[in-house]
């Protein structure tokens, strides 16, 4: 029976890249036929789900008059049957989703686990073991890419070997040791050398675990799960951020709500203020992470005292923090945040390279209506600040609240770089999907890698993320990855690679490259949108 589902399948992504290729639109009876074929044979020969989906197209198309199709609108139209037909277990099932059922986040499900190991096979190794799990995993060879994960990305545990190549996993230890005393990351060792004296060292630099190599993954798995239920219940009860001493984004939605009852019970203003620290990254890249630490507790300490004694402020994530201005409205708020930031801008920062100032930028709203729920003024004022960001930064703008209220929050770029047709035209749709709602963003699809750098889209100031085939005809995958961290301005691309099953060599070079992520065909767009989810939140 495998044999005429993949006989199938591969007749429907020849279709599908027919259609796509051609210049006309197609006709409405041959759009048709293609569906009345495809639910009888496939429910024939066990493809239940994809012959339900095909009678439920069937359906729609009996109750719209006859019309030609253009790209768009077939591509909107079979958004669902091209992922369904796409994503397939290893055994060459066709994996299904009930698509009836509530989009849930897995990128906020998801422990996120970083994995440092110049040993690739056992890394491959561990990050398909681990996700096999449900667990989102970033891997890597390099222990300055860790180091960077570990600072933007908050991962659940780290995982690393000891025996890295001029970087010593001690050395790692040693470098993130402040970070782990005041933030919990479960933290093991994984090593061939687990004598006494070792054992002894990575405890004192701040490790919970030590395992010998050769793993015995069942036991790894249990301590790990240990290990972040531990990190949950914490998390759980603690409402302080670890770092900044304000509070944390657990304790917002209560404080929120207690807020807004006192604001309708004394029939007083409250206004909301999203504060984006400029340029942070920055910080980070040129004067180290430490120093960018040191950055976001004074920026919390210096708001804190800054504001009034009612005000309260949370550090929402990385360098986001949300100020609730009880009492207060949005002209005077605005104002008092002004003064604000002309008070921060006169501060200076002491780091080897010298001395450097900064600035932030902020959006503000005042919650005029108790009836819609904090996620929405939390995104109009998100907005205000990407406006604020998006007219030169160091400034203060208030949210323009309208019944159409719709406006971009943040903006990002995505290339998919794929020979693929069908592929192309499924992970520009569900990465579409993935973002409605959360942020805008600009997709644009390159069937080779010439046609990305010879355009000119890719040429703006704006974070970019690339997702990119490994195998193609002419420039491959691994030579436009080259190519991309050869760029000056390399550090605004992020790449995720696709990858083959049995091309593990592929692999291997695309993280010593500099891949930030990797993915093996077939996969699940769900499972690359947590992923792209996490790295996003990492770039801005």
């Amino acid at each position: 029976m495998i044999k005429y589902r993949d006989t199938l399948l591969t007749n429907i992504h020849k279709q599908i890249e027919t259609w796509y290729a051609q210049k006309s639109p197609v006709a409405h009876d041959e759009l048709y036929r293609f569906l009345h074929s495809l639910k009888g044979t496939s429910g024939t020969i066990g493809l239940t789900d994809l012959s339900d989906l095909s009678e439920l197209l069937l359906d729609r198309m009996d109750d719209m008059p006859a019309k030609d199709w253009s790209l768009g609108e077939w591509r909107l139209f079979l958004q669902e049957l091209i992922s369904l037909c796409y994503e397939q277990r290893p055994e060459q099932e066709v994996f299904i989703e009930n698509p009836t059922l509530q989009r849930e986040s897995p990128c906020e499900q998801q422990p996120l686990v970083l994995i440092l190991d110049d040993d690739v096979t056992l890394l491959m190794y561990l990050k398909e073991y681990l996700e096999n799990r449900n667990w989102s995993v970033i891997a890597t060879v390099y222990p300055h890419k860790a180091l960077d994960y570990f600072h933007d990305m908050n991962p659940d545990c780290f995982i690393l070997d000891l025996n890295i190549p001029e970087t010593g996993g001690f050395q790692v230890m040693q470098t993130i040791s402040e970070k782990i005393k005041k933030q919990y990351v479960p933290t093991t060792i994984i090593s061939i050398d687990c004598e006494r004296e070792t054992r002894l060292n990575a405890y004192r630099l701040g490790a919970d675990d030590v395992m010998s190599k050769p793993l015995d993954m069942e036991e790894l798995v249990v301590r790990l799960e240990r290990q972040l239920r531990r990190k949950r219940w914490m998390n759980s009860i603690l409402f302080l951020d670890e770092l900044t001493g304000v509070n944390n984004r657990n304790s917002f939605v209560d404080t929120y709500q207690r807020l807004l009852s006192d604001a309708q019970r004394t029939n007083t203003p409250f206004s909301l203020a999203f504060l984006d620290i400029d340029f942070f990254k920055g910080v980070n890249d040129t004067y180290g992470h430490l120093i960018g630490d040191e950055v976001l507790t004074r920026f919390a300490a210096f708001i804190g005292q800054s504001a009034e004694k009612h005000d309260v402020l949370f550090r929402y994530g990385g360098e986001e923090f949300i100020l609730l201005m009880p009492r207060t409205t949005v002209q005077t708020g605005k104002m008092r945040l002004e003064q604000i930031l002309s008070a921060f801008c006169s501060l200076t920062f002491d780091a080897p390279e010298g001395t450097f100032s900064l600035s932030f930028s902020g959006g503000i709203v005042q919650i005029d209506d108790p009836h819609k729920p904090h996620t929405y003024w939390v995104e109009a004022a998100d907005t205000a600040l990407y406006a604020a960001k998006n007219a030169g930064r160091r400034r203060i703008e208030t949210a323009q609240i309208t019944e159409t209220h719709d406006s971009p929050k943040v903006k990002l770029k995505v290339a998919i770089i794929d020979d693929d047709p069908m592929i192309r035209v499924m992970l520009a749709d569900a990465i579409q999907t993935s973002f409605d709602g959360w942020m805008h963003v600009d997709i644009q699809t390159f069937e080779e890698g010439a046609a990305f750098f010879d355009s000119t889209w890719h040429q703006g100031q704006e974070p970019y993320l690339v997702i990119l085939d490994g195998m193609m005809p002419q420039m491959d995958g691994l030579e436009v990855l080259q190519k991309i961290r050869n760029l000056p301005n390399a550090k605004k691309y992020t790449v995720i690679m696709l990858t083959g099953r049995t091309e593990e060599q592929d692999i291997v070079r695309a993280l010593q490259l500099g891949a930030d992520d990797y993915m093996t065909k077939p996969f699940r767009t769900r499972e690359l949108e947590a992923r792209i989810k996490r790295l996003v939140k990492r770039m801005l």
